[in-house]
């Protein structure tokens, strides 16, 4: 019996040998190095990502890293340490040994320990003024595509006019102009858009649209000009190619792209153009007034010591031959001096989550401002804080728009978003504090439709609750605010401590709030208004400020404040 076993076991072990024979000796050999190189790469890649910042060891892409390095190199260490079994236990019966052994594992065990730290413990944490309270325009259910313009986008302009933020300088006074306008008749205004993904990973088109038509209706004419611009990173995108002129893009007609629109405006005589930064992200350039007239990145020579990102902006000449810094303005050769004031930026990201960083919104959408190339670990940064860095170095945008029209909120998601997995919720939000429009959206859009999409709170509690203080979103956001206000600069994380403005009294969605308006207002009244009217889906949408389930006297003095016609 033992003979026929063994005699079985010999045959087994033959079979196993030809069926290994049936590759080749290289192959065999090319497939082991080729596992053990994919290992090594992705620990290299692990330990330069997370040396610094230990805590990146939670991320996604780190546990990606670590396991196809445990696959990879878990073999070969096994076998390694059998190998070495007789002379580990030799070494444990020593002190030199021991202490050999110690010196190697306490490395690990602070890397372990550090991991746990949720913030740089030498960088000083400072909290906003409590005095500070800044204004967020919201618009609900934006009324969509007009004649070659965008309803949502007029109501968010009218609404901002009426609480005091002028959309033009203009010595007309209106209700969107005035002295202290933002946009001047001969401003240059660049339009930051998210150009970098397909689809509705982009900025929505038909906004823009809607963007650069209240830009060129100037009371005074408008003269200046406008740039749709965008640095989408060609890393990301493979092949490069003109992102601005997308065949599939975020739109009622989704062959609608910002090169399109931007086309529409020039057939009519306006001076709109596109730049699209891929093209010189990985030139190193100087200012102007140090001679230098090349389009390319400024980059700062060190990195910030709290958060590792080499600051950068491009500068470029505009199709007109305008020189534009977009840190310092535009340039004159003639006067040879920089006007800050000629230039405007206006940011226009998209409401989306993202699959490292959470959440990608006002703060996340300057990754397409700076240059990832010329080895500025812009990317690598953001969880530090680095795009605050940014912000308060290079320069705040004049006024954020977000596009909530559709929204990406599945929480292992993004940043690219295709057609069938987004959210329509047909908002814009608007500010000067990206840091507030990005705690405001997150909180009150991003996390609701999350929920109504069906997940629970356990999927979203350490990547997008912005009420959990260690999830990647809060500590980015807080991060980047701690840079801003280090540089004096104003921004909250607090929600709770913007002031909120709505965009209400509508009734007949024809763009204005007027006497026709305060007619269907007086019908929608409920008992604690003045009336006794039955309060229909209708009457809540449009006066319904406070979302208490009436129209009453509140909702009555939001109207009053956002009414642009004639009361009776």
């Amino acid at each position: 019996m033992k003979s026929r076993i063994d005699v079985h076991h010999r045959r087994l072990r033959r079979s196993d040998r030809q069926e290994r024979s049936r590759w080749p000796w290289w192959a065999r050999s090319w497939t082991q190095l080729l596992t053990i190189v994919s290992g090594v790469l992705a620990l290299a890649w692990l330990l330069l990502r997370s040396s610094t910042r230990p805590s990146r060891l939670a991320y996604p892409c780190q546990q990606a890293a670590l396991g196809t390095a445990v696959a990879a190199l878990a073999a070969p260490a096994a076998a390694l340490l059998l190998s070495l079994r007789r002379q580990l236990i030799l070494a444990l019966g020593s002190t030199t040994g021991k202490v050999a052994i110690g010196a190697s594992i306490a490395p690990l065990m602070i890397l372990w320990a550090l991991a746990s730290f949720e913030d740089d413990p030498n960088i000083t944490m400072l909290s906003p003024r409590s005095d500070y309270h800044p204004d967020v325009y919201l618009v609900n259910q934006a009324r969509g595509i007009e004649l070659d313009r965008y309803g949502g986008v007029d109501d968010l302009v009218t609404l901002m006019g009426t609480r005091g933020f002028k959309w033009h300088r203009s010595d007309a006074i209106t209700v969107t102009s005035g002295p202290d306008g933002m946009i001047d008749a001969y401003d240059v205004v660049v339009l930051k858009v998210n150009a970098q993904w397909p689809e509705c990973g982009g900025t929505n088109t038909d906004v823009l649209r809607g963007v650069i038509r209240r830009i060129v209706e100037h009371p005074d004419g408008f003269l200046g000009e406008v740039i749709v611009a965008d640095n989408s990173q060609e890393f990301y995108t493979g092949t490069w190619q003109n992102n601005l002129d997308r065949e599939l893009s975020n739109a009622e007609d989704h062959s609608q792209s910002a090169q399109d629109v931007v086309n529409d405006f020039v057939s009519q005589g306006w001076n709109v153009s596109t730049h699209l930064w891929d093209g010189i992200r990985r030139t190193a350039a100087d200012e102007y007034d140090t001679g230098d007239m090349n389009d390319g990145y400024i980059v700062n020579e060190t990195p910030d010591p709290e958060t590792g990102i080499k600051v950068s902006y491009p500068k470029f000449r505009t199709a007109t031959g305008t020189y534009v810094s977009y840190k310092h303005g535009v340039w004159s050769p003639v006067s040879e001096t920089y006007d800050p004031d000629k230039l405007v930026v206006i940011n226009m990201p998209v409401l989306k989550t993202h699959a490292i960083y959470a959440v990608t919104a006002s703060v996340k959408n300057h990754m397409g401002l700076v240059t990832n190339s010329l080895f500025t670990y812009s990317h690598n940064s953001v969880d530090e804080g680095g795009l605050g860095s940014v912000l308060a170095e290079v320069r705040l945008p004049d006024l954020t728009i977000l596009d909530c029209i559709w929204i990406l909120a599945r929480p292992s998601s993004g940043p690219s978003a295709s057609y069938s997995i987004v959210s329509r919720r047909d908002q814009l939000v608007a500010g000067t504090d990206p840091i507030a429009l990005d705690a405001w959206a997150t909180k009150y859009i991003l996390i609701p439709q999350i929920i109504e999409n069906g997940w629970s709170e356990s999927t979203y509690y350490t990547t997008q609750n912005p009420d959990n203080p260690d999830s990647m979103f809060s500590r980015y956001l807080r991060l980047s605010m701690n840079e801003l206000l280090a540089a004096g600069i104003d921004a909250t994380n607090d929600y709770n401590s913007v002031d909120l403005h709505v965009w209400t009294g509508d009734y007949d969605l024809d763009g204005s709030v007027d006497q026709v308006d305060y007619q269907s207002l007086e019908s929608c009244l409920s008992s604690s208004g003045a009336g006794t009217a039955p309060q229909t889906q209708d009457c809540l949408d449009a006066f319904d400020v406070d979302a208490d389930g009436d129209v009453d006297l509140a909702d009555i003095a939001a109207f009053q404040a956002t009414f642009t016609g004639e009361l009776p």
